[in-house]
C-alpha cells in the first residue's frame, strides 16, 4: 500500500516544528486517512523528501529526511487545449521530469483561449501539477507559467531549444539534451510562430513517423530528452 504524501510549504528540517494549516491537517486526516501517530511523507519541492508523524490535530514531527541532486533540466512550452486533454498533458509532463511548464495560447487557437480566463484557472493547474507531483514521487515541484503567445517567451535564457514539427526530416534523439522543448497546438503552428521560432535558433524535429496529439507529443519528447539517463 501507498504510503501517504503532502507537500509541505516551507524547507523541511529535523530542527524546526511543522504546524499544518486547517486545509492541509483536513486533506491528512480526511483525504488521505492519516490518523495520529502514523507515518507519512512530505515533499518540500526542492529536493527533499521527510518521513513524518502526525502527532497531533496540527504538529508534525520529522523523523528523518532525504534529499537529491535535481536530475532533469528540460522546461517544456505547450499550447491550452481542451480542459481534459490540457490537464492530462500537464500531468504527464510532470511524471516524467518536466523541469518548467510554459502555457502559450496558439495563434490558430486564440479565438478559444484568452490569458485572462487562464489565469483565473492558475489554482487548478498548480493543483494538477502537485497531484502528479505526489504520485510521481519527483523530488522537485516544477513552476507553472501561463504566456499570452509563444513570442512572450525570453528565449535568450535557454541554450539548445528544440521545436516539434512533424514536417521536419530530423528524427529528435537523445545524443544531446534540450533545455527546452516546444510544442504546437491541434492545428500545429501559424506560419508567424514558425518564423519566429526559427529567428530564435531553435533547431526543428520531429518524433517519429506517427503524428502524436497536441498533449502527448510534449510527454513523448520529454521522455526521450530526460530517460536517456
Amino acid at each position: 500500500m501507498k504510503t501517504a504524501s503532502i507537500i509541505l510549504k516551507k524547507k523541511l528540517d529535523r530542527n524546526i516544528d511543522h504546524f499544518l494549516s486547517n486545509s492541509q491537517t483536513h486533506y491528512l486526516k480526511n483525504v488521505l486517512k492519516v490518523g495520529l501517530d502514523e507515518n507519512f511523507y512530505a515533499y518540500d519541492g526542492k529536493g527533499t523528501v521527510a518521513k513524518c508523524r502526525l502527532i497531533n490535530d496540527s504538529e508534525v514531527k520529522i523523523l528523518n529526511t532525504e534529499s537529491s541532486d535535481r536530475i532533469f533540466r528540460t522546461a517544456a512550452m505547450v499550447p491550452f487545449l481542451k480542459k481534459t486533454q490540457f490537464e492530462f498533458c500537464l500531468q504527464k509532463m510532470v511524471e516524467v521530469g518536466v523541469f518548467k511548464i510554459f502555457c502559450y495560447i496558439s495563434e490558430k487557437s486564440n479565438h478559444k483561449f484568452s490569458l485572462s480566463k487562464e489565469l483565473a484557472r492558475i489554482d487548478r493547474y498548480r493543483e494538477v501539477v502537485e497531484a502528479a507531483f505526489l504520485q510521481s514521487e519527483n523530488l522537485y515541484l516544477p513552476e507553472i507559467e501561463l504566456l499570452e503567445n509563444i513570442s512572450s517567451l525570453d528565449y535568450a535564457s535557454f541554450n539548445k531549444i528544440c521545436v516539434l514539427d512533424q514536417y521536419s526530416e530530423q528524427i529528435i534523439n537523445d545524443s544531446n539534451p534540450y533545455d527546452l522543448i516546444i510544442s504546437g497546438g491541434e492545428y500545429g503552428f501559424s506560419k508567424s510562430e514558425r518564423q519566429f521560432l526559427q529567428e530564435t535558433k531553435a533547431s526543428f524535429h520531429k518524433l517519429g513517423k506517427n503524428i502524436l496529439k497536441a498533449e502527448t507529443a510534449p510527454i513523448a519528447a520529454l521522455a526521450i530528452n530526460n530517460y536517456k539517463l
